[in-house]
């Protein structure tokens, strides 16, 4: 798979394992229900037709209808999803210099997400995504860490990332270098 981390790789490897013990069909038995028995024609029909019909967790259903219908701007094209997130020369900007800023650490793995980018390692340890005026960056440290971090929002990102902090120039990412390094090594 593309833009995954290698644990992320092996969990949606023993997930696609686990389908066939778990249900009682392959992923491709699946696909042929889906495509043959189902009547709705939207992805969002589909998934209430396949929980109604079948039991399916939200995960399954995911699984069956990405590998029926893969989403456009999915995870396989981390170009046109950093592309709709980092809109704006600012953004982008200050985005470019935290990557900068982690060019030194070993085994990062950055992933594009719709909403944020992520960087990790073994685990995630930071997350990016724009906010007006700035960008928000969420990292895997306890907020007693540092005096500028708050506890992470309600963020889509990893729950690992517990802090967060609002940045608005490329000077002042360059100054959390101490910081990402902390949260690098935690993960």
């Amino acid at each position: 798979m593309i833009n995954l981390t290698p644990k992320q790789e092996a969990y949606f490897e023993a997930l696609t394992a686990s389908l066939e013990r778990d249900t009682g069909k392959s992923l491709a038995m699946w696909i042929d229900i889906v495509r043959d028995e189902c009547p709705e024609a939207t992805r969002q029909g589909r998934a209430a037709w396949l929980k109604a019909h079948h039991g399916l967790s939200q995960t399954r259903i995911r699984q069956i209808l990405n590998e029926f219908l893969p989403p456009d701007a999915g995870w396989t094209n981390p170009d046109a999803l950093r592309a709709g997130l980092w809109k704006t020369p600012a953004s982008l900007a200050l985005l470019t210099a935290f990557e900068s800023l982690i060019t030194h650490l070993p085994d990062v793995v950055p992933t594009q997400r719709k909403g944020y980018s992520a960087f990790s390692r073994d685990y995630q340890f930071a997350a990016l995504k724009p906010v007006k005026g700035g960008v928000r960056i969420g990292l895997a440290l306890p907020v007693e860490s540092d005096s500028r971090l708050v506890p992470a929002h309600r963020e889509k990102w990893s729950e690992r990332l517990r802090s967060s902090l609002i940045v608005t120039s490329t000077a002042a990412i360059l100054q959390l270098k101490p910081l990402v390094n902390r949260a690098h090594k935690n993960s």
